[in-house]
C-alpha cells in the first residue's frame, strides 16, 4: 500500500520531468524544420542584392497569383519575407527618412505577403489578387527608398 500511494504522488513530479526534457528537443526539432523551410535561398549580403533577389521573388508570386497556380504561393510570400527582412540591415548607408519608409515597408510587405500566402492557402484567386495588389504598392514604396542603381531589380 505504501509502494502504491508512493508511486501515485511521484506520478505528477514525473510527468513535469518528462514534459521538460520532451520540449526542449520539440523546440530543437521545430527551429531546425524553420531554418530548412527557407533553405534553398542564399543570404544577400548588399541592399543591392536583396533589392535584387525580392524583385526577382516579386515577380515569380505575380507569375503564379495571374497564372491561378496558388499552390506555390505560400513558399514564395515566405522567401521573399525573409530576403525583405534582410534588407533594413544591409541599408546602413540610406537617408534617415528614407530608412525609416524603407524598415515602415518592409513591416507592411511582411504583412501583406502572410495575408496573401493565406489568401492562397484558401484557394482564394480573388483574395490573392488583392492582397497581390497591396504587395505590388508596398513594393513600388520600398524600392523608391533606394538609388535608382540599387533598386535596378525592380
Amino acid at each position: 500500500m505504501k509502494t502504491s500511494l508512493a508511486l501515485i504522488r511521484a506520478l505528477p513530479l514525473l510527468a513535469v520531468v518528462a514534459l521538460l526534457v520532451t520540449v526542449p528537443a520539440l523546440r530543437a526539432a521545430d527551429k531546425k524544420a524553420d531554418h530548412e523551410h527557407g533553405a534553398e535561398m542564399a543570404k544577400p549580403t548588399t541592399a543591392a542584392a536583396a533589392l535584387d533577389q525580392a524583385g526577382r521573388l516579386h515577380m515569380e508570386l505575380t507569375k503564379q497569383v495571374k497564372d491561378k497556380n496558388l499552390k506555390p504561393v505560400h513558399e514564395t510570400a515566405e522567401k521573399l519575407t525573409g530576403v525583405l527582412n534582410a534588407l533594413p540591415a544591409l541599408s546602413k548607408d540610406l537617408p534617415a527618412d528614407k530608412k525609416a519608409r524603407a524598415e515602415g515597408a518592409v513591416k507592411n510587405l511582411a504583412k501583406a505577403l502572410d495575408a496573401l500566402h493565406d489568401a492562397a492557402d484558401e484557394n482564394n484567386q480573388a483574395g490573392s489578387e488583392k492582397q497581390l495588389a497591396a504587395v505590388d504598392s508596398l513594393m513600388k514604396l520600398l524600392t523608391a527608398q533606394y538609388p535608382a542603381k540599387a533598386a535596378h531589380a525592380h
